[in-house]
């Protein structure tokens, strides 16, 4: 009786986490459009989120107690280059061009275009663990790969409708940090069984905050502090400490105490609640939208459908 509460606590708490996570993750679409490009070019913004949030997990490991320190896994030489593989796709690579793409997209494309990241997990599992090919599943990626497509390439139109940029380029740069972040799952679920997250989460950042460096640098002393209200201060830390460190930190820990698919589906409501905080900013939804968006689900639901 006593295990069986225990395990519904830990189920609660998994859901808990990650819908916690995606309400962080859908209103980021637009809170950081709130300061990027008007006041914070994306380069500069992604150094110093990766920068701090490197730093406060460092500091938050710092100050456990040594004893608990030294039972903490120590990377080996083969782990250390998997962190950094899954430090490129999942915090430089991955941040950096969602966020370039972001300054240029509309927050809903964006949205429905990064849940196209099980398609991608699929087409590794074809590829590479020679999974078995079915109707649905080639059916559900060409249906949701279609609908992708039409999203990007509709940008010009679908923009015209909404008071922000929405171009191909910014959409085709969030398509592929949702290929980046499809990889970024699969390297880094072997981690998660020897690792505990906060361990996991300082060395990524480590890692992450040597790659950011050169691309944000040169631009760091043009962002003109004076500039920022107390609005787009609370922006910015949300961004840092609400997604950098809360999300990824509730994404890692959920992962590695439940199966990825539970993890990656609630990235489907990310659009949703996209929608709603694009609302609320003043964000107009094209028809457009909503009609190529649901393929994009479909196409998705199908290949769910086809993996169970």
């Amino acid at each position: 009786m006593t295990q069986t509460l225990q395990n519904e606590q830990n189920t609660l708490k998994v859901h808990g986490s990650l819908l916690l996570a995606a309400l962080f993750y859908g209103a980021s679409y637009s809170i950081a459009q709130q300061i990027m490009p008007r006041l914070i070019a994306p380069e500069p913004f992604i150094l110093l989120r990766v920068w701090i949030s490197c730093a406060v997990f460092w500091a938050v490991y710092a100050l456990q107690p040594s004893k608990l320190r030294k039972t903490l896994h120590k990377p080996t030489g083969p782990e250390h280059l998997r962190l950094l593989a899954c430090a490129v796709f999942g915090v430089a690579g991955n941040m950096l061009l969602f966020f370039k793409g972001l300054a240029i997209s509309s927050p809903v494309s964006a949205a429905v275009i990064m849940i196209t990241t099980p398609i991608f997990i699929l087409a590794f599992a074809l590829l590479f663990l020679k999974e078995k090919a079915g109707l649905l599943k080639i059916g559900g990626m060409l249906v949701g790969a279609l609908g992708a497509a039409l999203l990007i390439y509709s940008a010009d139109t679908v923009g015209s409708a909404g008071n922000r940029a929405n171009t191909v380029a910014g959409n085709l740069m969030v398509l592929v940090n949702a290929l980046f972040f499809a990889v970024y799952l699969i390297m880094v679920k072997p981690l998660l069984v020897r690792f505990e997250t906060l361990q996991l989460m300082r060395w990524l950042f480590l890692y992450g905050s040597i790659l950011v460096t050169p691309f944000g640098w040169a631009e760091l002393s043009s962002i003109e502090w004076g500039l920022f209200t107390s609005s787009d201060w609370m922006s910015f830390w949300f961004i840092i400490l609400g997604i950098s460190v809360g999300a990824y930190w509730l994404n890692a820990w959920s992962l590695k105490h439940t199966r990825a698919t539970v993890v990656g589906s609630y990235i489907y409501l990310q659009p949703l609640l996209a929608a709603l905080f694009g609302l609320f900013w003043g964000e107009k939804i094209h028809p457009m939208q909503i009609i190529f968006g649901s393929l994009v689900f479909a196409g998705v639901f199908m290949v769910g459908r086809a993996r169970k």
